[in-house]
């Protein structure tokens, strides 16, 4: 009997030993599954920063027509400042920045930094002719890194083999509790060299001077008021009509033996640059003090009410006007 209960106290005994045993490495696993996991979540982070301040920085200015195609990559270091700004906390998401450190159970991050640079090695080379009017500024690219380490980590276990224990190795190298994060690829010599690379500038009008109504004095070989829209249009259109030769006219004066275009222009009238586009303000029509040959009305892009030369801007504006005025982005 004596012997029987010797071996269950034995049995009970090995037991506590082999549950004493595995709790440390049950420990030791939770501990790096919730490091890991920290760090996968920083390192998202550090990427959603380069991300939001590419996307972010193309609604700001692209350029002047026909003068300057730098703007953009100014409104990309802006965008990069924002987000350098916005996400040092690595929450790029609330309105309040909570410092330049976030501490999670773990690990810390800290030095979240954002750059976009010019020249992100995309390239629209295009037409010649359209290469006169407009720029390739090769897009831009932006890249982001931080600095992940290790917090309130334990780097070894109290029961050392030094020390008459079971343990020699440590949880984590020292040398390596600290490490740059990148927000494409990884750091070379502490440094990110990946980036995101975009193009810019679709070359739309943008702002009240490129996108106001274009309106075109009659008869006069002077630009609209809308300065860039008229030049950008112009610069392209010139080259190309250079080929252009004189058989409109001769077929005028054939048909009708004068030649019906404004007088002021006397030589080479086909390739004589117009351009008139009066916008919803005016109902798409250009009205002039001197009576033009349809009274005083001048049918302008993209089309008058009336339909005569384009019936379906006429119509689609009728029946959004009908609807609210929802035309043109305006809320129904």
């Amino acid at each position: 009997m004596s012997q029987v209960i010797r071996r269950r106290r034995q049995v009970r005994g090995q037991s506590i030993v082999e549950a004493a045993i595995g709790v440390t490495l049950f420990v030791t696993v939770l501990v790096f599954g919730i490091h890991f996991a920290e760090v996968g979540f920083l390192s998202l982070k550090v990427q959603e920063a380069a991300v939001s301040a590419l996307w972010n920085g193309t609604h700001g200015d692209m350029h002047t027509i026909p003068v300057d195609y730098g703007d953009g990559h100014d409104s990309m270091r802006r965008a990069a400042e924002d987000a350098q700004a916005r996400y040092a906390d690595f929450n790029g998401l609330s309105s309040v920045n909570h410092g330049d450190v976030i501490t999670q159970v773990f690990t810390r991050g800290s030095d979240l930094r954002v750059n976009c640079t010019e020249n992100g090695a995309l390239e629209w080379e295009g037409p010649f002719v359209t290469q006169l009017a407009y720029r390739d500024d090769k897009g831009t690219g932006c890249s982001s890194q931080a600095t992940l380490s290790a917090w309130n980590f334990p780097r070894s276990f109290l029961d050392r083999e030094s020390e008459g224990g079971l343990y020699k190795a440590d949880h984590m190298d020292p040398t390596r509790a600290s490490f740059q994060v990148c927000g494409v690829g990884r750091a070379v010599s502490g440094q990110c060299n990946g980036r995101y690379s975009m193009l810019i500038d679709d070359w739309g009008l943008a702002g009240e001077l490129e996108s106001s109504t274009c309106l075109l004095f009659q008869d006069w070989a002077l630009p609209c008021t809308n300065i860039p829209f008229y030049s950008a249009t112009k610069i392209v259109y010139e080259p190309t009509a250079l080929l252009i030769p004189t058989y409109g006219s001769l077929l005028a004066m054939e048909a009708v033996f004068w030649n019906p275009l404004p007088p002021l222009v006397l030589r080479n009238r086909e390739k004589t640059f117009w351009m008139s586009a009066a916008g919803e303000e005016t109902n798409f029509m250009q009205y002039f003090t001197i009576p033009a040959p349809l009274g005083n009305l001048w049918n302008t892009s993209p089309g008058a009410l009336i339909g005569i030369t384009t019936p379906h801007y006429g119509i689609s504006y009728t029946e959004r006007f009908g609807n609210g005025g929802c035309f043109l982005g305006k809320d129904c």
